[in-house]
């Protein structure tokens, strides 16, 4: 398993430079970020680190939105996914606001679904031809994300099941997940097969993986066993005593 730290959730408000520093120092070589839009890329690929994952579509929806736009952004996505040297891009099912959530419509639950099973298909199809993972995360919407669509591990399933194709799996993120359905692992350990990538996060203050109700510990051992893939972490910090150097060691201390 290998391990990536999300760029815009930890320490948003630390300068990039000094971050991407702090994360090299503390022993981690992956990093993954939300929009890349406001990213500097010279610094990123000059930083020694690389990056693992970041958002494709921040500014399209894939329930909303007709096939031409969304294209277009995931075509640009891809551009600078390729000057990234990164392998996979995630996708969303809707466009979130600065809040976290989604503003209400009247599209009816099967028009959405339609549209995004069309829309992802098609983008399936151009990363197909570009040779890059797309991974689509569902997300609460009970807590984080009022409104989100594709809140739902196995609709999100069906529709991965549904277009079959190599370059479209999930973004299981447990946090998410453990908020809407729960059984969390059990899930993993059934389908880690058409999971592309895993967010980490404890609950419910979406903070470090050792302060909240799950044993992350126990969780990433067991997962080791049977997936190889990356696990972001992708939390916000609650601890005064937080540090890059922690989290390494933590991972560490689990003996993978």
């Amino acid at each position: 398993m290998q391990f990536s730290l999300c760029i815009d959730s930890i320490y948003p408000e630390d300068g990039l430079r000094e971050k991407l520093e702090k994360i090299k120092q503390a022993g981690f070589k992956f990093i993954e970020f939300w929009d890349w839009r406001d990213k500097d890329f010279e610094l990123i690929i000059n930083s020694g680190l690389k990056v693992s994952n970041f958002s494709g579509n921040r500014i399209s929806s894939l329930i909303l939105d007709n096939k031409e736009k969304v294209i277009q952004e995931v075509n640009a996505s891809i551009d600078a996914a390729k000057k990234l040297k990164c392998d996979r891009i995630m996708l969303l099912s809707d466009i979130l606001e600065g809040d976290g959530s989604v503003k209400n419509n009247s599209l009816s639950s099967e028009k959405k679904l339609l549209c995004l099973f069309d829309n992802l298909k098609a983008a399936v199809e151009v990363a197909n031809k570009r040779k890059i993972m797309l991974v689509i995360e569902p997300l609460n919407s009970l807590k984080d994300h009022k409104n989100y669509f594709l809140d739902n591990f196995l609709i999100t399933l069906e529709l991965i099941q549904s277009i079959n194709s190599e370059y479209l799996k999930i973004l299981y993120d447990i946090y998410h997940m453990q908020i809407m359905e729960g059984n969390v692992l059990e899930t993993l350990q059934r389908y880690h097969q058409f999971i592309g990538y895993i967010h980490v996060a404890n609950v419910p203050y979406r903070g470090e993986p050792w302060t909240g109700e799950l044993d992350f510990k126990f969780i990433l051992k067991e997962l080791s066993k049977i997936y190889s893939g990356f696990a972001g972490f992708e939390f916000f910090v609650k601890e005064k005593s937080f540090t890059y150097e922690k989290l390494f060691q933590w991972i560490q201390s689990i003996n993978l």
